[in-house]
């Protein structure tokens, strides 16, 4: 039973004995109420039942949507806090679960910032590693074979060749795998140029159609570093399971300028805080089946590190389309 109607029953109960009380027993009458009276009795006692119904009601309403807040803790709605209105106790329950999720924002906010800052020194070691040692191995052998393909009988100088080529595609692929973890060009020229040469990279190696958008101009240097590096590995990691498992001959990155609207929301209408951004990778694959995997998530994680909203919307046999937002405010936070 919820807590309203065990108040609310608990009134019930003592009013209505209460009434019952002083309407028949001789201890508070002398003659017994005739049905008239016992009529107008019963409609006040309906009125005040009413009236202690509404009051109740009202009053358990913070609880109810802290209730609801409690249970949504773990989702991925913008904002869990609950009004808090007047004074009572009801109200300072809902002002520290707003402090304490405040401090879990934080938390959580940092948590994941160290977490995928750890993910990103060790994608820099891995990707040194495969440069320097790993390359620089292959590119040794690929000295030698040159040498030994001048010594070898004119017999085997054919498979000494054969093994030069696939030395070379195998050089080739770890070098590409060193870009794809550590973004060189990000760093150096910014994000507009890396996503275009992520976009030709795919493009090359795996003969999908990948259209790229942008607006003219853009970016225009309004964007933090985690920011650009947010959007890059969010299209990097979208592009790749299309590549891997969407089956689709076409995708395209489109990246708009957006405003946020006055009530808070993202909006590409034409008032609002201008500045925001919002990014949507297509494709023409055939959908999502099943669990979506840690891709996602990670990107979901990334998305909730610049404080932006994460959107798949999957059809099977028709693509899916994945949109991240980036409300103005929070860019122009974390330029200041």
């Amino acid at each position: 039973m919820s807590l309203f109607w065990r108040l609310f029953l608990g009134t019930v109960v003592t009013l209505l004995v209460f009434v019952l009380v002083l309407a028949y027993t001789p201890i508070t009458v002398s003659t017994r109420a005739s049905t008239g009276e016992m009529i107008v009795l019963l409609a006040g006692l309906s009125v005040v039942y009413v009236i202690n119904a509404v009051i109740i009601r009202r009053t358990l309403a913070p609880l109810a949507r802290l209730r609801q807040a409690l249970t949504d803790l773990d989702s991925p709605r913008p904002d869990l806090t609950v009004p808090v209105r007047g004074a009572d106790e009801v109200a300072a329950v809902a002002t520290a679960y707003n402090l304490m999720l405040d401090r879990l924002d934080r938390e959580r906010e940092n948590t994941m910032r160290s977490s995928l800052s750890a993910q990103e020194e060790e994608r820099a070691r891995v990707s040194g590693e495969l440069h320097d040692q790993v390359g620089q191995s292959l590119t040794v052998l690929l000295l030698r074979l040159q040498m030994l393909s001048r010594a070898v009988p004119p017999e085997f100088a054919g498979q000494v060749e054969d093994l030069r080529d696939g030395l070379r595609q195998t050089l080739e692929d770890v070098r590409d795998i060193s870009a794809r973890l550590r973004p060189g060009l990000l760093a150096e020229l910014g994000l507009g140029p890396a996503l275009h040469a992520l976009v030709a990279d795919l493009t090359a190696h795996t003969g999908l159609d990948i259209r790229l958008s942008m607006p003219s101009g853009w970016p225009r240097g309004d964007s933090s570093p985690e920011q650009d590096l947010v959007i890059y590995r969010v299209t990097q990691e979208a592009l790749t399971n299309v590549v891997r498992h969407a089956d689709a001959t076409a995708a395209s990155v489109e990246i708009t300028e957006t405003r946020d609207s006055t009530d808070s929301t993202d909006s590409t209408g034409p008032t609002g805080l201008p500045g925001g951004l919002s990014l949507t990778i297509r494709d023409n694959g055939r959908g999502i089946a099943g669990d979506p995997g840690t891709g996602i998530t990670g990107m979901t994680e990334r998305a909730r590190l610049v404080r932006g909203r994460l959107t798949i919307d999957s059809e099977p046999g028709v693509g899916t389309t994945v949109v991240l937002d980036i409300p103005a405010s929070t860019r122009r936070e974390e330029r200041t």
